[in-house]
């Protein structure tokens, strides 16, 4: 275990940076440099500020970003369970999410029970019908089947559209979540001046920018959204466009 606080302010003297010099490169406004190297977390925002600002403020300084941010979430964040962020994982699911997917699952042995006893029971009224509905109960049976089928994909994949973030103009921290609040993480990076990433999602999600003024975002292939922020900010994503909190 280190202190995050002192490890920050060193570096940052042994590098002979200023926080007002810390602040114009990294546009991290000098009361919350202050607070990490303080260790006085309760300044920021949220907890999704302060990873944020933790990862920026490290990678500028030329620390292991992740380093830091293991020993905020040990230290910080006890009772929460993390999982590292990669290209098969989410990271971060709550246990909201693991309820809606419980709930999910019951649903569906519901529906199925409901289809098995439909059938069972249409199978039972023919048996006991004169020689020719036989013939008939089985002409029914293939008509029901593709109806469910054919049905089911449309609400599926209604609503879902593509946002695409691009850090064209500089290195910036990015977070897609489904909630305004750290919650349902759908993507989070420190993205490099020139990489880009697409999600897709249905209906409302939140962006969250370390420097917004360096991102531009596309909602569904249409013009390009272009903060004017330099400092960290907080965008509602819908089909219809970009809205800032």
């Amino acid at each position: 275990m280190f202190e995050i606080g002192s490890t920050l302010r060193e570096t940052r003297v042994r590098r002979k940076t200023t926080l007002q010099q810390a602040e114009d490169d990294t546009k991290i406004r000098v009361k919350y440099i202050q607070a990490m190297e303080d260790e006085d977390f309760d300044l920021m925002p949220s907890p999704a500020y302060v990873k944020g600002f933790l990862r920026t403020y490290s990678t500028y300084l030329g620390l292991d970003a992740n380093v830091m941010l293991d020993e905020y979430r040990s230290r910080f964040e006890p009772n929460e369970e993390h999982e590292p962020f990669g290209g098969n994982s989410a990271l971060g699911r709550p246990h909201a999410h693991r309820r809606r997917n419980t709930l999910t699952f019951i649903a569906v042995v519901c529906l199925l029970i409901l289809g098995l006893l439909y059938v069972l029971g249409r199978y039972n009224s023919g048996s006991n019908s004169p020689p020719t509905p036989p013939v008939t109960a089985v002409s029914h049976t293939p008509q029901a089947t593709p109806s469910l089928h054919s049905s089911s994909p449309r609400p599926t994949a209604s609503g879902l559209y593509a946002v695409r973030v691009v850090a064209d103009r500089g290195a910036c921290w990015v977070q897609v979540s489904k909630t305004p609040t750290a919650g349902h993480i759908l993507y989070e990076a420190t993205m490099s001046q020139g990489q880009s990433h697409t999600v897709r999602a249905r209906g409302t999600i939140y962006v969250r920018l370390g420097v917004p003024a360096y991102v531009a975002i596309t909602v569904g292939g249409k013009a390009s959204f272009r903060p004017t922020e330099t400092v960290s900010n907080t965008y509602r994503i819908t089909t219809k466009g970009v809205v800032k909190l």
